[in-house]
């Protein structure tokens, strides 16, 4: 049992400055957690986040190995671009931290696997940031399909469209992907058998796995399908929704608004839903794996198996094929 989890968060940019906000009023809460500080080696970074939040300057760490060494620190969270998660996180696991590491975590199937073993060598909680499995209308929908209020689920319809200026090397399947394949995984407990990949690049056409829209079909088991839209240049419109077609009624979820409806011959109903702060519920059910208090949801073994369906999903798209996820 931990009686007092120490923090540091490793990631100064967007989505790590909407963290460390989080962090900083979970710390005026929970008596038994501590914010260390913020680690990232662009120290103009750090600067903006400081006048942004606040922050003393004993907070701020350019140096991550510095980090990774300092026993005071009993916890990291990996906010740094993709590739750089595996490295980090076996670092931090191999110092005897816990991690809470964003998606993906890992760039191929090996390394992600590897960080599993490690975290359980080293009697580590090691969680990914899936953080729709914290959206409270996520839940209710899992309620709804286990109630067998929607009948059959036939199939499953995702779109995750915005408008992004993505990194010069970022890659629309390893980023976009990881969170709809996840939702799928929590809502119906299943993985899929075979996926197929289409994929088109429109403003950086020359560029190989550069694409900016991107299709996938997923068959599952009991003749279930998944179809996921991606586009990161959809102009106007930021996405998040769920469609699940059963054999009585569809239901669709707004994971941004989180509102959920069900369709049905009788008309549409609305279901009642008690919105959450997704980021709030995720960095405290990952305080509380640690202290013992809750069993892992987002776990490292989800982890790594949503890696392995992406390295097969960038694969059908190389092959132009339906692969199977065994193959």
């Amino acid at each position: 049992m931990v009686s007092q989890i120490n923090l540091a968060l490793i990631g100064s940019g967007y989505w790590g400055s909407k963290l460390a906000a989080e962090y900083l009023e979970l710390q005026k809460i929970n008596k038994n957690f501590n914010f260390f500080g913020i680690v990232d080696p662009d120290k103009a970074r750090l600067a903006d986040i400081q006048k942004k939040l606040n922050l003393s300057s004993s907070m701020l760490i350019d140096n991550v190995e510095e980090c990774l060494h300092n026993s005071d620190i009993t916890a990291i969270h990996v906010a740094t671009p993709n590739e750089t998660h595996f490295g980090i996180a076996y670092e931090g696991l191999c110092r005897d931290k816990h991690v809470l590491l964003e998606k993906p975590m890992a760039m191929n199937s090996r390394d992600a696997f590897k960080l599993a073993r490690t975290a359980e060598k080293h009697g580590k909680i090691l969680l990914v940031g899936h953080i729709f499995r914290f959206n409270s209308a996520l839940n209710r929908g899992k309620e709804v399909l286990e109630d067998g209020l929607i009948g059959k689920v036939n199939y499953l319809q995702l779109s995750w469209l915005d408008q992004l200026n993505p990194l010069p090397e970022r890659d629309i399947i390893f980023d976009l992907l990881p969170h709809p394949v996840d939702i799928v995984n929590f809502l119906t407990d299943e993985w899929p058998s075979s996926i197929y990949t289409h994929s088109t690049s429109y403003t950086r056409p020359t560029d190989k796995e550069k694409e900016d829209v991107a299709f996938i079909i997923m068959e599952m088991p009991d003749k279930k399908s998944a179809q996921i839209s991606l586009s990161w240049i959809q102009p106007g419109i930021k996405q998040r929704l769920v469609t699940i077609t059963g054999s009585d009624a569809t239901m669709v979820i707004d994971t941004l608004s989180q509102e959920l409806f069900i369709y049905n011959s009788s008309g549409k109903s609305n279901i009642t839903i008690n919105k959450n702060n997704t980021i709030e519920s995720m960095i405290t059910h990952f305080l509380n794996c640690i202290s013992g208090k809750e069993n892992p949801s987002n776990s490292s073994l989800v982890g790594a198996i949503t890696v392995g369906i992406l390295t097969s999903a960038r694969r059908s798209l190389s092959e132009r094929r339906v692969l199977r996820i065994l193959e």
